[in-house]
């Protein structure tokens, strides 16, 4: 391959920490709080008279319930199977990007040669 056809090191980890930052990071938090969401009945138990029963669903942060539009796990599985499919992509394309810039650096390091 030619030389200048070849990508540098930096550019795959830019690539690798914008996979990250931009896909990674916002889906897992998406993802985690998705988990722990809980459905109207058990959200009214824990929490009597707090609860707006048009509520989706209950995410309990410290203590709280807030609402969680995108409702439980079991409510909307469509929805959380391209949330972690969104999470595995993007993990899965910051380590391909890292070790791609592992390996174009390793390849571009000066060799010595035994005269």
């Amino acid at each position: 391959m030619a030389a200048e056809q070849q990508a540098r090191p930096g550019c795959w980890f830019a690539v690798a920490l914008a996979c990250f930052l931009l896909l990674v990071f916002p889906a897992f938090m998406v993802w985690v709080a998705w988990t722990s969401a809980i459905p109207l009945e058990e959200a009214n138990k824990r929490y009597p008279g707090q609860v707006d029963p048009n509520w989706r669903g209950v995410a309990d942060y410290h203590g709280r319930p807030h609402e969680w539009n995108l409702g439980t796990v079991s409510e909307n599985p469509v929805g959380f199977t391209a949330c972690s499919v969104v999470l595995g992509f993007g993990f899965g394309a910051s380590i391909y990007c890292a070790y791609r810039s592992h390996r174009s650096s390793a390849d571009e390091a000066p060799r010595t040669s035994h005269s």
